[in-house]
């Protein structure tokens, strides 16, 4: 059969609009039927799955609970017993340890009213024994190591005060004004024992002649002896400097220190 194109076109022309609006609507339709058969189907499912979870969250609820108490509370009883008496053990254990712990600290806390008047009666000694000056040697002479006046005096004991530090404090030895350059001579006979530089005192030499040792301190660099060298009293060892940092402020002077076994001791009253 041979078709007309003229006729089909005037077909379309007149009811094809409709003819697709209708088709379009079916389409529609159609999905949306499918669409909510999908949806009411998940919705189906899910409200499933949920009641299955509640029931068995409720089983497990259910079981975690305790229905009744024990029908005989014996083990209750024995426990709390045990407990009681482990407590009263451990309590006199406690007890029998600090006991124990005091008895010992007893027995092993010495004696100290014995130690202590031990040691006040040292302390007294020991201060009856620095207070008691060391004799006077009559057969024993110095020499001035320079011919000047005291500029600091001799305090072991007591205080005296200090130009450079600005404090009273002691003094070992005597100050001899004398100036700078001039020589410091040997006080006595004896042999040089040691020459070295004092961190305080500067330059010193040290001569020893049996228990008595005389130091000469705040020389120049140029000292005139050695260690092991023998002199004789009147000799030169060396001149007056500016080495004592710790006297830097006082009249240029020769620090000089007279000791006796081991003591410091006035040499004023030695020299002749």
């Amino acid at each position: 059969m041979k078709i007309n194109r003229d006729n089909l076109a005037r077909f379309f022309d007149r009811k094809g609009f409709y003819i697709v609006l209708f088709l379009c609507i079916v389409v529609v339709a159609v999905t949306a039927v499918y669409v909510t058969n999908n949806n009411l189907k998940k919705m189906a499912d899910l409200k499933t799955a949920q009641e299955e979870l509640n029931t068995s969250s409720k089983s497990k609820s259910t079981q975690d609970l305790v229905t009744e108490y024990p029908k005989t509370p014996v083990n209750v009883a024995n426990n709390t017993a045990t407990k009681e008496d482990n407590k009263v053990k451990v309590e006199n254990s406690i007890t029998t340890k600090t006991t124990d712990a005091k008895a010992n600290q007893s027995v092993m806390k010495p004696d100290t009213s014995k130690l202590n008047q031990g040691n006040d009666l040292k302390a007294m000694s020991n201060k009856v024994e620095t207070n008691n000056p060391v004799k006077s040697d009559t057969t024993f002479a110095l020499t001035k190591p320079v011919n000047g006046d005291v500029v600091m005096e001799f305090a072991e004991n007591k205080l005296t005060y200090s130009k450079t530090l600005d404090v009273w404090t002691t003094h070992k030895g005597v100050d001899l004004k004398a100036s700078k350059g001039s020589d410091v001579l040997a006080a006595m006979d004896g042999v040089v024992s040691k020459v070295y530089n004092d961190s305080k005192l500067g330059n010193t030499v040290e001569v020893k002649n049996g228990s008595y040792v005389t130091r000469y301190s705040n020389l120049d660099d140029n000292i005139a002896v050695k260690a092991g060298q023998t002199l004789k009293k009147g000799q030169a060892i060396g001149k007056v400097g500016a080495s004592a940092k710790f006297e830097i402020a006082e009249d240029p002077h020769v620090h000089f220190e007279l000791i006796k076994d081991g003591v410091y001791i006035d040499p004023m009253q030695y020299f002749k």
